[in-house]
Protein backbone atom coordinates (compact mmCIF):
# COMPACT_ATOMS: atom_id res chain seq x y z
CA UNK A 1 0.00 0.00 0.00
CA UNK A 2 2.89 2.35 0.79
CA UNK A 3 4.64 1.73 -2.54
CA UNK A 4 1.34 1.94 -4.41
CA UNK A 5 0.37 5.31 -2.91
CA UNK A 6 3.84 6.76 -3.47
CA UNK A 7 3.85 5.57 -7.08
CA UNK A 8 0.52 7.28 -7.73
CA UNK A 9 1.91 10.43 -6.09
CA UNK A 10 5.02 10.30 -8.28
CA UNK A 11 2.91 10.61 -11.44
CA UNK A 12 2.26 14.21 -10.39
CA UNK A 13 5.99 14.81 -11.01
CA UNK A 14 5.99 13.13 -14.43
CA UNK A 15 8.31 14.64 -17.03
CA UNK A 16 8.48 14.18 -20.79
CA UNK A 17 10.60 11.00 -20.60
CA UNK A 18 8.41 8.06 -21.63
CA UNK A 19 10.54 5.57 -19.69
CA UNK A 20 9.56 7.27 -16.41
CA UNK A 21 5.88 6.70 -17.17
CA UNK A 22 6.50 3.03 -18.07
CA UNK A 23 8.57 2.37 -14.94
CA UNK A 24 5.88 3.88 -12.72
CA UNK A 25 3.18 1.79 -14.41
CA UNK A 26 5.28 -1.37 -13.93
CA UNK A 27 5.70 -0.58 -10.22
CA UNK A 28 1.95 0.02 -9.89
CA UNK A 29 1.27 -3.29 -11.59
CA UNK A 30 3.68 -5.18 -9.34
CA UNK A 31 2.21 -3.93 -6.08
CA UNK A 32 -1.38 -3.13 -7.13
CA UNK A 33 -2.78 -6.62 -6.63
CA UNK A 34 -1.14 -6.81 -3.22
CA UNK A 35 -3.00 -3.66 -2.23
CA UNK A 36 -6.33 -5.07 -3.42
CA UNK A 37 -8.52 -8.12 -2.80
CA UNK A 38 -5.74 -10.57 -3.67
CA UNK A 39 -4.22 -9.66 -0.28
CA UNK A 40 -7.26 -9.69 1.98
CA UNK A 41 -9.45 -12.44 0.48
CA UNK A 42 -7.41 -15.05 2.35
CA UNK A 43 -8.00 -13.25 5.64
CA UNK A 44 -11.74 -12.96 4.99
CA UNK A 45 -11.97 -16.65 4.04
CA UNK A 46 -10.65 -17.66 7.47
CA UNK A 47 -13.48 -15.81 9.23
CA UNK A 48 -16.54 -16.98 7.26
CA UNK A 49 -17.84 -20.31 5.98
CA UNK A 50 -21.64 -20.47 5.63
CA UNK A 51 -22.00 -16.96 4.17
CA UNK A 52 -18.57 -16.61 2.59
CA UNK A 53 -20.06 -15.32 -0.67
CA UNK A 54 -21.71 -12.35 1.03
CA UNK A 55 -18.67 -11.71 3.21
CA UNK A 56 -16.38 -11.46 0.18
CA UNK A 57 -18.95 -9.33 -1.63
CA UNK A 58 -19.32 -6.80 1.18
CA UNK A 59 -15.57 -6.49 1.66
CA UNK A 60 -15.16 -5.84 -2.06
CA UNK A 61 -17.88 -3.18 -2.07
CA UNK A 62 -15.11 -0.69 -1.36
CA UNK A 63 -13.59 -1.26 -4.79
CA UNK A 64 -17.00 -0.65 -6.37
CA UNK A 65 -17.49 2.56 -4.39
CA UNK A 66 -14.05 3.76 -5.45
CA UNK A 67 -14.70 2.96 -9.10
CA UNK A 68 -18.01 4.82 -8.89
CA UNK A 69 -16.82 7.95 -7.09
CA UNK A 70 -13.16 8.46 -8.05
CA UNK A 71 -13.55 8.90 -11.85
CA UNK A 72 -15.88 11.85 -11.25
CA UNK A 73 -13.63 13.24 -8.50
CA UNK A 74 -10.53 12.89 -10.69
CA UNK A 75 -12.25 14.52 -13.69
CA UNK A 76 -13.36 17.44 -11.48
CA UNK A 77 -9.83 17.96 -10.14
CA UNK A 78 -8.39 17.73 -13.67
CA UNK A 79 -10.84 20.34 -14.95
CA UNK A 80 -10.05 22.75 -12.11
CA UNK A 81 -6.39 22.16 -11.27
CA UNK A 82 -4.90 19.83 -13.90
CA UNK A 83 -3.93 16.16 -14.02
CA UNK A 84 -0.90 16.56 -11.77
CA UNK A 85 -3.12 17.72 -8.91
CA UNK A 86 -5.43 14.76 -9.59
CA UNK A 87 -2.60 12.24 -9.22
CA UNK A 88 -1.41 14.03 -6.09
CA UNK A 89 -4.88 13.80 -4.55
CA UNK A 90 -5.37 10.13 -5.43
CA UNK A 91 -1.96 9.16 -4.06
CA UNK A 92 -2.62 10.96 -0.77
CA UNK A 93 -5.99 9.24 -0.52
CA UNK A 94 -4.38 5.80 -0.87
CA UNK A 95 -1.80 6.58 1.80
CA UNK A 96 -4.01 8.39 4.32
CA UNK A 97 -6.96 5.95 4.15
CA UNK A 98 -5.70 2.64 2.76
CA UNK A 99 -2.48 2.34 4.72
CA UNK A 100 -3.80 2.70 8.31
CA UNK A 101 -6.95 0.65 7.63
CA UNK A 102 -5.10 -2.29 6.10
CA UNK A 103 -2.41 -2.19 8.80
CA UNK A 104 -4.96 -2.21 11.62
CA UNK A 105 -7.76 -4.51 10.49
CA UNK A 106 -6.63 -7.19 8.00
CA UNK A 107 -5.89 -10.26 10.16
CA UNK A 108 -6.46 -14.01 9.90
CA UNK A 109 -8.84 -15.63 12.37
CA UNK A 110 -7.12 -17.49 15.20
CA UNK A 111 -3.66 -16.06 14.50
CA UNK A 112 -1.83 -14.89 17.62
CA UNK A 113 0.96 -12.39 17.07
CA UNK A 114 3.39 -14.30 19.27
CA UNK A 115 2.95 -17.56 17.32
CA UNK A 116 5.89 -18.53 15.19
CA UNK A 117 4.15 -21.36 13.30
CA UNK A 118 1.32 -20.65 10.81
CA UNK A 119 -2.19 -21.92 11.54
CA UNK A 120 -2.93 -25.17 9.68
CA UNK A 121 -5.92 -25.17 7.32
CA UNK A 122 -7.60 -28.04 5.49
CA UNK A 123 -7.59 -28.52 1.73
CA UNK A 124 -5.30 -29.42 -1.16
CA UNK A 125 -1.69 -28.38 -1.55
CA UNK A 126 -0.91 -26.01 -4.41
CA UNK A 127 0.73 -28.88 -6.30
CA UNK A 128 -2.48 -30.91 -6.06
CA UNK A 129 -4.44 -27.86 -7.14
CA UNK A 130 -2.31 -27.45 -10.26
CA UNK A 131 -3.05 -31.06 -11.20
CA UNK A 132 -6.79 -30.44 -10.94
CA UNK A 133 -8.86 -29.96 -14.10
CA UNK A 134 -11.20 -27.64 -12.18
CA UNK A 135 -8.34 -25.24 -11.43
CA UNK A 136 -7.41 -24.86 -15.09
CA UNK A 137 -11.06 -24.36 -16.05
CA UNK A 138 -11.16 -21.43 -13.61
CA UNK A 139 -7.90 -20.07 -15.04
CA UNK A 140 -9.13 -20.39 -18.66
CA UNK A 141 -12.41 -18.60 -17.95
CA UNK A 142 -10.60 -15.85 -16.04
CA UNK A 143 -8.07 -15.40 -18.85
CA UNK A 144 -10.50 -14.99 -21.73
CA UNK A 145 -12.96 -12.87 -19.75
CA UNK A 146 -10.13 -10.61 -18.57
CA UNK A 147 -9.01 -9.95 -22.16
CA UNK A 148 -12.44 -8.76 -23.25
CA UNK A 149 -13.55 -7.09 -20.03
CA UNK A 150 -10.36 -5.14 -19.27
CA UNK A 151 -9.99 -4.23 -22.93
CA UNK A 152 -13.48 -2.75 -22.93
CA UNK A 153 -13.06 -0.97 -19.59
CA UNK A 154 -9.69 0.55 -20.49
CA UNK A 155 -10.98 2.02 -23.77
CA UNK A 156 -14.44 2.92 -22.46
CA UNK A 157 -13.96 6.69 -22.19
CA UNK A 158 -11.99 7.01 -25.43
CA UNK A 159 -14.52 4.89 -27.31
CA UNK A 160 -17.48 6.97 -26.11
CA UNK A 161 -15.84 10.36 -26.68
CA UNK A 162 -14.86 9.30 -30.21
CA UNK A 163 -18.58 8.86 -30.89
CA UNK A 164 -19.48 12.36 -29.78
CA UNK A 165 -20.21 11.80 -26.10
CA UNK A 166 -18.73 14.57 -23.92
CA UNK A 167 -15.79 13.79 -21.59
CA UNK A 168 -18.00 14.55 -18.59
CA UNK A 169 -20.66 12.08 -19.73
CA UNK A 170 -17.97 9.49 -20.49
CA UNK A 171 -16.68 9.90 -16.93
CA UNK A 172 -20.25 9.40 -15.69
CA UNK A 173 -20.44 6.17 -17.68
CA UNK A 174 -17.26 5.03 -15.95
CA UNK A 175 -18.87 5.94 -12.64
CA UNK A 176 -21.97 3.93 -13.59
CA UNK A 177 -19.68 0.98 -14.29
CA UNK A 178 -18.26 1.33 -10.78
CA UNK A 179 -21.72 1.54 -9.26
CA UNK A 180 -22.97 -1.53 -11.09
CA UNK A 181 -19.83 -3.42 -10.06
CA UNK A 182 -20.75 -2.59 -6.46
CA UNK A 183 -24.26 -3.98 -6.93
CA UNK A 184 -22.81 -6.92 -8.84
CA UNK A 185 -20.55 -7.82 -5.93
CA UNK A 186 -23.40 -7.86 -3.43
CA UNK A 187 -25.83 -9.60 -5.79
CA UNK A 188 -23.34 -12.27 -6.85
CA UNK A 189 -22.32 -12.82 -3.22
CA UNK A 190 -25.96 -13.44 -2.30
CA UNK A 191 -26.34 -15.88 -5.23
CA UNK A 192 -23.14 -17.77 -4.38
CA UNK A 193 -24.49 -18.58 -0.94
CA UNK A 194 -27.65 -20.08 -2.46
CA UNK A 195 -26.78 -21.61 -5.85
CA UNK A 196 -24.01 -23.69 -7.40
CA UNK A 197 -21.04 -21.35 -7.87
CA UNK A 198 -20.11 -22.44 -11.40
CA UNK A 199 -23.63 -21.71 -12.67
CA UNK A 200 -23.55 -18.27 -11.08
CA UNK A 201 -20.22 -17.63 -12.83
CA UNK A 202 -21.75 -18.71 -16.16
CA UNK A 203 -24.66 -16.25 -15.86
CA UNK A 204 -22.34 -13.40 -14.84
CA UNK A 205 -20.15 -14.09 -17.89
CA UNK A 206 -23.20 -13.88 -20.17
CA UNK A 207 -24.15 -10.50 -18.66
CA UNK A 208 -20.63 -9.19 -19.23
CA UNK A 209 -20.66 -10.37 -22.85
CA UNK A 210 -24.00 -8.63 -23.43
CA UNK A 211 -22.52 -5.37 -22.11
CA UNK A 212 -19.49 -5.61 -24.41
CA UNK A 213 -21.69 -6.32 -27.45
CA UNK A 214 -23.82 -3.30 -26.58
CA UNK A 215 -20.74 -1.10 -26.11
CA UNK A 216 -19.69 -1.97 -29.66
CA UNK A 217 -22.80 -0.11 -30.89
CA UNK A 218 -23.23 2.55 -28.20
CA UNK A 219 -23.55 6.01 -29.81
CA UNK A 220 -25.42 7.85 -27.05
CA UNK A 221 -25.05 8.51 -23.34
CA UNK A 222 -27.94 6.19 -22.30
CA UNK A 223 -26.55 3.32 -24.40
CA UNK A 224 -23.08 3.91 -22.97
CA UNK A 225 -24.46 3.85 -19.42
CA UNK A 226 -26.37 0.60 -20.05
CA UNK A 227 -23.32 -1.08 -21.58
CA UNK A 228 -21.10 0.12 -18.73
CA UNK A 229 -23.57 -1.11 -16.12
CA UNK A 230 -23.67 -4.64 -17.63
CA UNK A 231 -19.87 -4.79 -17.87
CA UNK A 232 -19.67 -3.54 -14.29
CA UNK A 233 -21.82 -6.43 -13.06
CA UNK A 234 -19.26 -8.81 -14.57
CA UNK A 235 -16.27 -6.91 -13.21
CA UNK A 236 -17.78 -6.84 -9.73
CA UNK A 237 -19.02 -10.41 -9.74
CA UNK A 238 -15.69 -11.78 -10.96
CA UNK A 239 -13.94 -10.44 -7.88
CA UNK A 240 -16.20 -12.43 -5.56
CA UNK A 241 -16.58 -15.58 -7.70
CA UNK A 242 -12.92 -16.55 -8.04
CA UNK A 243 -11.92 -16.66 -4.35
CA UNK A 244 -15.24 -18.31 -3.50
CA UNK A 245 -14.72 -21.13 -6.03
CA UNK A 246 -11.12 -21.64 -4.92
CA UNK A 247 -12.11 -22.07 -1.27
CA UNK A 248 -14.93 -24.47 -2.18
CA UNK A 249 -12.88 -26.64 -4.55
CA UNK A 250 -9.45 -26.54 -2.88
CA UNK A 251 -9.89 -25.32 0.72
CA UNK A 252 -7.67 -22.81 2.53
CA UNK A 253 -4.44 -24.81 2.78
CA UNK A 254 -2.93 -23.30 -0.38
CA UNK A 255 -5.57 -20.66 -1.08
CA UNK A 256 -3.22 -17.69 -1.31
CA UNK A 257 -0.83 -19.44 -3.70
CA UNK A 258 -3.62 -20.70 -5.98
CA UNK A 259 -5.39 -17.33 -5.89
CA UNK A 260 -2.14 -15.61 -6.75
CA UNK A 261 -1.64 -17.94 -9.71
CA UNK A 262 -5.15 -17.33 -11.04
CA UNK A 263 -4.69 -13.60 -10.68
CA UNK A 264 -1.35 -13.77 -12.50
CA UNK A 265 -3.16 -15.17 -15.52
CA UNK A 266 -5.93 -12.60 -15.06
CA UNK A 267 -3.41 -9.74 -14.90
CA UNK A 268 -1.52 -11.01 -17.96
CA UNK A 269 -4.77 -11.12 -19.91
CA UNK A 270 -5.66 -7.69 -18.53
CA UNK A 271 -2.43 -6.37 -20.06
CA UNK A 272 -3.04 -8.11 -23.40
CA UNK A 273 -6.70 -7.10 -23.81
CA UNK A 274 -6.29 -3.30 -24.06
CA UNK A 275 -3.39 -3.74 -26.51
CA UNK A 276 -5.45 -6.08 -28.72
CA UNK A 277 -8.39 -3.68 -28.77
CA UNK A 278 -6.11 -0.71 -29.38
CA UNK A 279 -4.42 -2.45 -32.31
CA UNK A 280 -7.81 -3.43 -33.69
CA UNK A 281 -8.91 0.22 -33.60
CA UNK A 282 -5.69 1.42 -35.24
CA UNK A 283 -6.11 -1.17 -38.00
CA UNK A 284 -9.84 -0.96 -38.67
CA UNK A 285 -11.18 2.17 -36.98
Amino acid sequence: MTVYGCAILSLALLRSQLWQFYVTCIVLGLVGNGAAHLAYSRSISTWFQKRLGMALAFVMVGAGLGAMILPVVAQTIISRSGWRAAYLSLGCLALLLGLPLSWRYIVDRGVVRQESAPVAHSGLTWQQGLRSFAFWIIVAVLFVSSISMNGAITHLSALLTDRGITPGDAALCAAVLGGSSLLGRVGVGWLLDRFFGARVAFVVSLITAAGIFLLARATSFPAGCLAASLIGVGAGGEAAITPYLLTRYFGLRAFSTLYGLTWTFYAAAGAIGPVILGRAFDSTG
